[in-house]
């Protein structure tokens, strides 16, 4: 049986995937813009049993023009992004899938931009590198000394006043979508920094949000006014999309901040940049935005107030080891008969079955 693999696979993965018996071609597609097209994909799943989607869309008419597509494995832990899962479960077709696969990186990624927002860190790189914190040193200080009344100015122009932020210990972070991500950051911020945790997520009862001290909030604005710190995990759909609008950020506290690391499609358009324009939050750190990349004359880019990273909160190499070992382990389980852990549409398993060393029976 033969197996393609667009997405980024580990050497280890791939070498799996080959003991199984299956015919591995790799061809791993590194970004977006050289993803295959839908009728270069028709031509490419041609006798191919087991597609391994990097950032291809599957539709339906791939499917239909797949005669011998069996399994679809995507990744990522939205499949439907790519894949119709609806056509898949109609053509028996089984989706796995890697839920939570970036959750440790896009939590380190989340505590990494409250901090640096908080505490005013990438400001401070960027005015010193832009030489505003810059001189001569004094006295005991030029021969590497610590007196402490030769090191910084202390006036109302001097680093140590105009960068002041807030500790996190005893402030109040609100999380805004309780599942794989928000319970990461979650027992970073609680155990980590000595946070008190509150969470907003319709889908998950306060027993599941007890392990991780975390108090249960039944609404959003209720979380939006005791949150010293707001931060986004939640997936978009019709009910969540603008979920966070002018009406949350003024329920915020003036020195408030507001993450974002989950999509923009969250924030109502504009709302965030008025709430900031207004001074309604102290801050922000963002990870995602409405265009991407960000535009060129977007006003976020001149405000000090906002921290900034390209869509880099899961860009870790642990990541794709993760999806490997997700995703391999699932495909090793059906080989074996047993039923895989992480399948989007499990319908499709009863009486389903893949044998990589069956030879294939020409009809």
């Amino acid at each position: 049986m033969k197996i393609l693999v667009t997405a980024n696979y580990t050497v280890e993965g791939i070498e799996r995937l080959e003991s199984l018996g299956f015919a591995v071609e790799y061809d791993p597609i590194e970004d977006r813009e050289s993803r295959l097209s839908v009728e270069t994909l028709k031509e490419r799943l041609q006798g191919v049993d087991v597609f391994v989607s990097g950032f291809e869309s599957v539709p339906a008419e791939v499917m239909d023009a797949a005669a011998a597509l069996q399994l679809i494995v995507c990744p990522r832990g939205g499949p439907e992004a790519c894949v119709d899962i609806e056509a898949a479960t109609a053509r028996g077709i089984p989706v796995v899938y890697a839920p939570g696969r970036n959750a440790e990186t896009v939590a380190d990624h989340t505590m990494g931009l409250l901090l640096a927002a908080t505490r005013n860190i990438s400001l401070a790189d960027r005015r010193l590198r832009e030489r505003t914190y810059t001189g001569e040193p004094v006295g005991d200080a030029a021969a590497g000394g610590e007196r402490e009344d030769v090191t910084w100015d202390l006036g109302a122009d001097s680093p140590y006043t105009t960068l002041r932020g807030p500790s996190l210990g005893g402030r109040t972070l609100g999380i805004v979508g309780f599942s794989a991500i928000g319970r990461r950051v979650a027992k970073r911020a609680g155990f980590g920094f000595g946070m008190d945790v509150i969470a907003y997520d319709p889908f998950v009862d306060a027993t599941e949000m007890e392990p991780f001290d975390v108090e249960r909030v039944a609404d959003l604005q209720e979380l939006c006014r005791r949150s010293d710190v707001v931060s986004l995990h939640a997936t978009v759909t019709p009910s969540s999309r603008g979920m966070i609008g002018p009406a949350e950020f003024a329920a915020m506290p003036e020195h408030a901040y507001f993450l974002n690391t989950a999509r923009s499609a969250l924030v109502e358009d504009g709302a965030l940049r008025d709430a900031l324009a207004r001074k309604e939050i102290a801050g922000a750190g963002l990870d995602v935005f409405d265009a991407e990349p960000i535009r060129a004359d977007d006003p976020l880019l001149e405000r000090d107030d906002v921290v900034l990273t390209p869509h880099i909160a899961s860009a870790s190499s642990d990541v794709i080891e993760r999806h490997t070992e997700m995703t391999v382990a699932d495909i090793e389980a059906l080989a074996a008969g047993e039923r895989p852990m992480r399948v989007v549409n499990p319908e499709t398993l009863d009486g389903f079955e893949i044998d990589p060393r069956k030879p294939k029976v020409e009809i």
